[in-house]
């Protein structure tokens, strides 16, 4: 028994070790193939690979082609870790310019504050000022998701403030975390794997931020969530996010896919709001497009019985934002979620026995076939001899005694 247990543990430790080793070799290769200079990543990539299969098949110890391969993607990681992040590059004109907060008590100003006027999703002004409001005037939040893709998984989380002052109508202003490109840059979640971007907090006007996602990309899909939240601590909540984007301003990050997204940007500051620890390990954290159905289960977003999908259909707004296009009003317009239907809980009752009533079947009628009558068996009748008579004898007649005297 202890041998076979012996066993099992060295065989299942190799195999751990066989699975660990393949993907670490395929994530070298996409390291070369997304970051080797002069465009020739894909070239070495490929060579790299053919080389891993040469190499399989020539050894005899197979357990020799894991020591080669973990010491290539050692060597590889290591490589990467030279490359550092940096603020001084040719940044597309959207990203050129970080956003900073500075407070003066309750006075709050966001320079670099950015309200570009879109013709197309290509085709735009960027415009850039200070935008200033009262921080105890911030009173509500809301959490945005933006699927980009047909695969539910992969989409853009953003977050959507509202000021609202004593007098005129409230201001409302959109934080999106996500990459800072450079010229003639797209994003790709697997270079995002292999620090290719750097992190970015952009702070602008709803219609910029929030107008582009819906008008300007007619497949995307664009849900808005109301937040829980008390005036208080969405207060906290946008302090925690500026103290955040002001050290990103002074010590740049690389980005990453599933470590340092959109996500983990806003989710590392919603904690407090939550009454439970954070899991970092669940998928629906892993993959931001599953992200409102974990703040729902949450009670970040929703009401008491709400349904999850009652909440979402509610809260689509890239078919109204389109109708109505990027003008004056627009915050109102994505803010028009209609009634709110709830189901209201049922009051129980005091439970009464009540005998529940028989079920009334229509019997058939029943015709009853008559029995055979059984013959009767007679018994064999044995005629008795009818007595013959009897002679009749004469009486004698007696004597008279009067004459016998």
């Amino acid at each position: 028994m202890v041998k076979f247990s012996q066993h099992l543990l060295v065989t299942l430790a190799l195999v751990l070790a066989w699975v660990a080793t393949i993907v670490m070799a395929f994530w070298a290769l996409g390291a070369v193939w997304f970051r080797f200079p002069f465009s020739l990543g894909p070239i070495f990539a490929s060579c790299g690979l053919v080389a891993l299969i040469i190499l399989y098949g020539t050894l005899q110890k197979k357990t020799l082609w894991l020591a080669y391969v973990a010491g290539a993607v050692t060597s590889i990681w290591l490589v990467l870790q030279l490359q550092q992040p940096s603020h001084d590059r040719i940044w597309a004109d959207d990203q050129s310019e970080l956003s900073r907060v500075y407070f003066d008590e309750d006075q709050v100003t966001i320079t670099n504050f950015r309200h570009s006027e879109y013709r197309s999703e290509s085709d735009f002004d960027v415009h850039r000022s200070d935008f200033t409001f009262d921080l105890t005037q911030l009173d509500q939040v809301w959490f945005l998701v933006q699927h980009f893709t047909p695969q539910e998984g992969l989409a853009h989380v953003m977050l959507a403030f509202e000021v609202k002052p004593p007098a005129g109508p409230p201001e409302h202003f959109a934080i999106s975390v996500e990459i800072r490109r450079e010229l003639d840059e797209a994003y790709s979640p697997i270079a995002g794997l292999y620090r290719e971007y750097e992190l970015n907090y952009v702070f602008g006007d709803e219609r910029d931020l929030i107008g582009v996602r819906t008008v300007m990309r007619p497949d995307d899909r664009v849900f808005m969530y109301p937040v829980n939240a008390t005036p208080d601590q969405v207060q906290r909540l946008f302090n925690s996010i500026s103290k955040r984007a002001n050290q990103i301003g002074r010590r740049p990050e690389f980005y990453h896919t599933v470590l340092n997204n959109c996500m983990n940007g806003i989710l590392r500051h919603t904690d407090k709001l939550t009454s439970e620890e954070i899991n970092w390990f669940d998928p629906q954290i892993l993959m931001p497009g599953y992200s409102d159905h974990y703040a729902f289960q949450n009670d970040l977003i929703g009401r008491p019985g709400q349904s999850f999908e009652a909440l979402k259909k509610r809260c689509r707004i890239d078919e109204r934002a389109r109708d109505f296009g990027i003008s004056e009003g627009f915050s109102q317009v994505i803010r028009d979620f209609g009634p709110e239907t709830i189901e209201e809980p049922m009051e129980e009752q005091p439970q009464v026995a009540v005998a529940k009533p028989k079920k009334l079947v229509a019997k058939k009628p029943v015709t009853k076939k008559p029995k055979p009558k059984k013959p009767k068996r007679r018994k064999p009748v044995t005629k008795k001899p009818k007595p013959k008579p009897e002679p009749v004898v004469p009486e004698e007649e007696e004597p008279n005694p009067i004459i016998a005297i």
